[in-house]
């Protein structure tokens, strides 16, 4: 394959080809005179980055990977973090026609709301007009909220905080894989008839995590709701306002 036909496969432009080549991602070209053909590694060598990069990983990570392995087991190495990454994977992002959103939303959008949900990329602009989801589950649950009455506005701001809040938890799993049994993996050389027991333990980590989150959460929200009880308290005894006195005089 020409550079050209290479990335019409692999499905980018010639350009990002040839910057992933000058990051040293991509095996030297087969030459013919001053011409460089690809084969089928090139082609498997890009659908792995192009993978990686989905599931969130920085082109720079990937290339430390890649130098960190002699090319004939680079594949091997990025297929490895590959499937270690696919019990992890998120819900495939969505394409459609952007007046399609709405109904799939089950929620009127209006030019401010578009607005709000692409500043927060939430949804992201493609071409011919249409738009991507690229989380479609966090967007169906956002949907839900403003059904039970809560403004999309916040919605985004609440979801930015509790970003926050995840991405720290996250690295503390990690931490504690890498602390625990990579560190061992590592110190004991990399055997190779470990490397299925690694990739389960960060399979079987996903689940473990979440029914952690899912409790502590259980366990934190009665107290919350409490606290919210005792605040408004007062203006539950004493019923509806008065006409002229709005909720925020009633609660007060």
């Amino acid at each position: 394959m020409t550079i050209d036909v290479l990335a019409r496969r692999a499905g980018m432009t010639i350009r990002n080809v040839r910057a992933h080549a000058a990051r040293g991602l991509l095996p030297p070209p087969h030459l013919q005179g001053r011409t460089g053909y690809y084969g089928p590694e090139h082609l498997t060598r890009l659908d792995l980055i192009t993978q990686l990069q989905e599931q969130g990983f920085a082109l720079a990570a990937i290339e430390r990977l890649v130098a960190a392995t002699p090319h004939q087991s680079a594949e091997e190495a990025l297929a490895q973090y590959l499937h270690m990454l696919a019990p992890w994977a998120p819900e495939p992002a969505l394409d459609m026609a952007s007046d399609e959103l709405p109904g799939w939303l089950g929620v009127p959008v209006d030019d401010d709301r578009w607005e709000t949900l692409f500043r927060a990329g939430v949804l992201q602009r493609v071409d011919g007009g249409r738009v991507r989801v690229p989380n479609p589950g966090l967007v169906r649950a956002g949907a839900e909220a403003v059904r039970l009455g809560m403004p999309p506005e916040t919605l985004v701001a609440l979801y930015e905080e509790l970003s926050t809040h995840v991405v720290a938890v996250t690295a503390s799993f990690v931490d504690l894989f890498r602390r625990t049994v990579w560190s061992d993996f590592v110190q004991e050389g990399l055997p190779h008839e470990r490397q299925q027991q690694v990739r389960d333990v960060v399979g079987a980590l996903q689940p473990v995590a979440a029914q952690a989150l899912l409790a502590t959460f259980r366990q934190a929200m009665p107290t919350a709701i409490s606290g919210f009880l005792e605040e408004v308290s007062d203006a539950l005894e004493q019923g509806p306002p008065a006409d002229g006195a709005g909720p925020a005089d009633s609660a007060r």
